[in-house]
């Protein structure tokens, strides 16, 4: 493994220098080679940099990218330096550094993702990568084209940092489910929940969620417990369950309620959904519309993600 500096050093004359190695043509990224820039060992080391380091370093558009949600001010040498002294990077930068080796998990995980997506048919823009940690709430930021990924919101359950958490947001805070949500960021932002008025109803949404989950799963290749973020109990629960509830959701003719109250309740993290019952876990509703698409795909096994991310399906009267 490449010591810190010698990775600033790497990746900075490759910011100065466009090497086309670095800094190839974002439509041709392919399974095993998408860039990911280091950022956040690029500020933790910035203050032992040469100067001309520094200056190429400015330059990145990864950089400035980041740094812009730091400050509204100009990027400067002094702003950077001031960054790699603040408490996120002195207090996170050691943790990420022990359980992510390099960018490597993070490239290798977007290049299947990116790989299967175009498999899928589904159109995601390609971006700028970046690693970095930050005291904001997102572990996924978008800028411009960058993206940023908050390594620090994946150091693991039982890190010390997430102590104050409540146990349904510690239980998804693991690199096991950085994958799961790379999918749903780069899905989401190309094929937004597009509905209003009238249409804007529960099932809309959860069938919507639904598919972003099928999506999670089939981009990742991973599984159904992973892409919903419950532990075995929980998803044991929901499936003998699920059938009562759905019919619940029936008898009080909630699928097709507007309301955002409503609909925030069935699909926010929480650590249960009293609306639904008592021990019902955080997200039900997400759990209930994967199933949903889940059946639908029984019957229709040709149908695109794509097609399942359209307004014409989740809004759709005949969906259901």
């Amino acid at each position: 493994m490449r010591s810190p500096l010698s990775l600033l050093i790497a990746v900075a004359a490759c910011a100065a220098l466009l090497a086309t190695s670095c800094r190839r043509d974002r439509s041709s990224v392919d399974a095993t080679a998408v860039d990911v820039v280091p950022l956040y060992s690029l500020v933790s080391d910035y203050p032992a940099a040469s100067d001309s380091l520094r200056e190429a370093v400015l330059e990145m558009p990864e950089m400035k990218a980041f740094m812009s949600t730091i400050t509204y001010k100009p990027l400067t040498d002094s702003l950077v330096e001031a960054w790699a002294e603040s408490r996120p990077v002195t207090v996170f930068t050691p943790a990420v550094d022990s359980v992510f080796a390099d960018t490597d998990y993070v490239a290798r995980s977007l290049g299947r993702i990116l790989a299967r997506a175009d498999a899928q048919g589904l159109e995601l823009p390609r971006r700028r990568y970046a690693t970095v940690v930050y005291g904001r709430r997102e572990s996924m930021l978008f800028v411009d084209s960058v993206l940023l990924v908050a390594l620090n919101h994946y150091l693991g359950a039982d890190y010390p940092g997430y102590a104050g958490m409540p146990e349904f947001l510690r239980r998804v805070k693991t690199p096991e489910a950085l994958p799961y949500d790379l999918a749903e960021a780069l899905v989401a932002t190309a094929y937004p929940y597009e509905a209003d008025g009238s249409d804007a109803t529960l099932l809309s949404r959860m069938l919507y969620e639904g598919a972003l989950i099928h999506a999670r799963r089939v981009l990742t290749g991973g599984t159904a417990e992973g892409a919903l973020g419950y532990d075995k109990e929980q998803l044991k629960w929901l499936d003998d369950n699920e059938d009562a509830i759905r019919e619940s959701l029936v008898v009080d003719r909630l699928l097709y309620d507007t309301s955002e109250t409503l609909i925030d309740r069935m699909m926010a993290p929480s650590p249960a959904v009293r609306v639904v019952r008592p021990e019902a876990p955080g997200r039900v509703g997400r759990y209930l519309g994967y199933r949903m698409i889940e059946r639908y795909l029984a019957k229709h096994p040709d149908t695109s993600i794509a097609t399942l991310l359209s307004p014409d399906f989740y809004t759709s009267s005949q969906a259901l």
